[in-house]
C-alpha cells in the first residue's frame, strides 16, 4: 500500500467533501433570506381580500402580530414568492382579532399559522431571519445551518479575514455574519480547493464591531430591495 499517494487523494475528498458542504450551508441560508425578505415589505391589500383568500383555501401562509391582545399586523402568502399584508390602517379596513379568529375557525383547512408576540421581549444580538422563515415544512434548516457555522467560527483557531470577536460581531449585530463567513472561510468558495492565501491584514474586536455596523445597514436596506425586486417582476410576468 503507497500511503504516500493515499494521503494527497484523501486530503482532495475531504476538501471536496468540506467545499460542497459549505455551498450547502450557504444555499440554505440564501434561501432562509429570500423567504424572509419576502415577508418585510410586502404591497398592502384589503382585509377583504385575505378572508376570501382563505374561505378558498389560497392561503398557504400566515403571519399574525398581536400586541396587549389587539391585532397588529397580518401577512399572508398566496405562494412561494407571492406575500401580502393587510390594510389593518386603511379606512374602513378594520379587522379585530376575534373576527380573524372566527374566520381561522371557519376553515376546513387551517394553513399554518406564526402567531407572533410584539410586546414579548427578544433578545436583538441574535438574528431573527435564520429561526423565523415562513415556510410550512423544513423550517428548522436555516437555523440549524446558522448554529452550526457559529460553532464552526467560534472553533477556528484563527480565522482568515478577522479574528473570532470580529466575527461574534459581524453574525450578530451585522445579521449576515454567517453567509460571508461560509462564504470567504477559510478562504473564499470560488477558490476554496487553490491553495491559501493569507489575508492582508485581520480585523480585530473593535474593527469587527464597527464593521458590523456597516454590514447590519446594508443588510437590512438590502432585504428591502429583494422584497422589491421580486413583486416587481411578478408584475411584469403577471405570476
Amino acid at each position: 500500500m503507497d500511503t504516500h499517494r493515499e494521503r494527497p487523494v484523501l486530503r482532495g475528498l475531504f476538501a471536496a467533501a468540506l467545499l460542497w458542504g459549505r455551498v450547502l450551508l450557504l444555499v440554505v441560508m440564501l434561501w432562509d433570506v429570500l423567504m424572509s425578505a419576502l415577508t418585510v415589505d410586502p404591497p398592502i391589500r384589503p382585509t377583504a381580500e385575505f378572508r376570501a383568500a382563505l374561505r378558498t383555501g389560497e392561503v398557504t401562509y400566515a403571519i399574525v402580530e398581536e400586541s396587549e391582545g389587539a391585532l397588529r399586523d397580518l401577512r399572508w402568502s398566496t405562494g412561494a414568492l407571492a406575500w401580502h399584508r393587510a390594510g389593518l390602517s386603511l379606512p374602513g379596513d378594520g379587522y379585530a382579532q376575534a373576527e380573524l379568529r372566527k374566520d381561522l375557525g371557519a376553515v376546513r383547512v387551517l394553513p399554518p399559522i406564526d402567531w407572533r408576540d410584539t410586546t414579548a421581549r427578544r433578545n436583538n444580538l441574535i438574528p431573527r431571519w435564520p429561526f423565523d422563515i415562513p415556510v410550512p415544512y423544513g423550517g428548522w434548516l436555516p437555523g440549524a445551518a446558522w448554529v452550526l457555522t457559529f460553532l464552526v467560527m467560534l472553533g477556528t483557531p484563527r480565522p482568515r479575514l478577522g479574528n473570532r470577536w470580529a466575527w461574534f460581531w459581524v453574525f450578530t449585530v451585522g445579521q449576515v455574519g454567517a453567509i460571508m463567513f461560509v462564504a470567504l472561510e477559510p478562504r473564499p468558495l470560488w477558490r476554496a480547493i487553490a491553495e491559501d492565501r493569507p489575508a492582508s491584514s485581520r480585523m480585530a474586536g473593535g474593527q469587527g464591531c464597527a464593521f458590523s455596523i456597516l454590514v447590519g445597514f446594508a443588510s437590512g436596506i438590502a432585504f428591502f430591495g429583494v422584497g422589491d425586486a421580486v413583486e416587481m417582476i411578478r408584475r411584469i410576468t403577471g405570476s
